[in-house]
């Protein structure tokens, strides 16, 4: 009988850790980051075929989705594939303009004050130069947990200091 209320709450467990990260995955115009999606349906998320594409010499696979000044990174080298058979993934991205959305509701040219409705952990750096340039701008990063901080998904959001928008947003997945 222990053994059977054991094995039912770690059960228990991983499935309500499972549905409490599974809120505050980082998603971008519908693609969660870190997930399996085939040429085609990255495509079809981002607004059909990329103005270039270009292959990454230093990492096998991955590959640069540019559409305009906004990129993409594909994935095709996941050492496992989803219950479907798809083996590429979509690793993360360089935001610039104000085509893409970002947890549903964030976008360049938004305020950064719209970062507080987001779940999470935020770090707030900001920057002001003189002689070396760059007076003004900082970024914040967010991180999804406390425990994923170090070694997983974090997105920048970076930002002009005086009108206190935000320029340019970078999501990165650390898959070493």
């Amino acid at each position: 009988m222990k053994r059977i209320f054991y094995i039912f709450a770690c059960v228990f467990a991983i499935a309500f850790n499972g549905n409490a990260q599974e809120k505050t995955k980082v998603v971008v115009n519908g693609l969660r980051v870190c997930e399996f999606y085939s040429r085609e349906q990255m495509y079809e998320a981002l607004g059909g075929v990329p103005d270039k594409i270009e292959k990454s010499e230093e990492f096998v696979g991955e590959e640069w989705f540019y559409y305009g000044k906004d990129v993409f990174y594909w994935y095709s080298n996941a050492p496992y594939a989803n219950e479907k058979g798809i083996y590429n993934y979509f690793g993360g991205c360089q935001i610039y303009t104000d085509r893409y959305v970002i947890f549903d509701s964030i976008r360049v040219g938004d305020p950064i004050e719209k970062l507080k409705t987001v779940p999470g952990i935020t770090e707030n750096h900001p920057r002001k130069y003189k002689d070396g340039k760059c007076v003004g701008g900082g970024y914040i990063i967010w991180y999804q947990s406390e425990e994923l901080r170090k070694d997983y998904i974090w997105v920048t959001f970076y930002y002009d200091e005086s009108a206190q928008k935000i320029d340019w947003i970078h999501v990165f997945f650390n898959n070493v």
